[in-house]
């Protein structure tokens, strides 16, 4: 089975790329270029947008560690949103993939989608159709809804997460776990989940599940300020994560997710 992973350039997307290595093997791997975050543009290191993003590089990599592309897999490194490009679909339809693995990339579109169509499986840090677009995990905690965190295999279409559903799963939290930490922990579960679910789909052994998308919230990056980062923090300090691991099977229940 060959499989091409389209993801980002950052440590989570290289951890993915060198476990999914490991896990179901690689036979290339495209590494697009991240835009800068809206924290980019602030001087101001107090500031709550640019302390929200150092705080997750450094929960990365004390739960990620030095996460390095896999050594003996083809790496193409691309500018952002690149992917789509017709050189990116000739290289990649000169390897001849069975599947196409996204993670953390820009969003596919023709000619890709349409080629492979039925064989693009993307990894979506949030539980779909709930939270739906950009940052969703955060959202879930700005809302204070720690169940709402999670990961989603699902197939990609045109309409963004939006996709029949292959499996999700949710992170083991800690009570003492900050955002960060919620957040890590969701892509260190999720990648254990692709990699089976993108294996028993291929071999048709999974049976997607269509999303109700009149459900849920659709976020943008754009939506993202400082106000929701303070909230979000508001509701850390208030003891949001005690209380959901309180009663953590029942408020679970009430979002149902698709098991593997």
């Amino acid at each position: 089975m060959r499989i091409i992973l389209i993801t980002g350039n950052e440590r989570r997307h290289r951890y993915v790329a060198a476990q999914l290595a490991e896990r179901i093997g690689l036979a290339a791997i495209i590494s697009e270029a991240k835009a800068p975050t809206a924290a980019a543009t602030i001087a101001d290191p107090a500031d709550p947008m640019v302390r929200h993003i150092a705080e997750r590089g450094a929960v990365e990599a004390q739960l990620l560690g030095d996460a390095k592309f896999p050594d003996g897999v083809e790496l193409l490194s691309l500018p952002t949103g690149a992917a789509n490009h017709a050189a990116t679909f000739d290289w990649v339809s000169a390897r001849q993939p069975d599947a196409i693995l996204l993670y953390g990339s820009s969003i596919i579109r023709a000619p890709l989608l349409e080629y492979f169509d039925g064989r693009i499986v993307n990894m979506h840090l949030g539980l779909s159709p709930y939270y739906r677009g950009a940052g969703t995990n955060f959202w879930a905690l700005v809302d204070n809804c720690p169940e709402g965190v999670g990961a989603t295999i699902h197939l990609a279409t045109l309409k963004v997460d939006a996709g029949a559903i292959l499996a999700q799963v949710r992170p083991r939290i800690e009570a003492s776990d900050r955002a960060h930490h919620i957040g890590t922990r969701t892509i260190i579960a999720g990648v254990e989940v692709v990699a089976e679910a993108a294996r028993r789909y291929l071999a048709g052994k999974i049976e997607p599940v269509g999303q109700d998308l009149s459900i849920g919230k659709v976020f943008r990056k754009k939506d993202w300020n400082a106000a929701a980062v303070l909230q979000l923090w508001h509701n850390l300090d208030a003891g949001m994560v005690p209380k959901y691991l309180a009663d953590e099977k029942a408020r679970r229940a009430a979002m149902p997710i698709v098991s593997l």
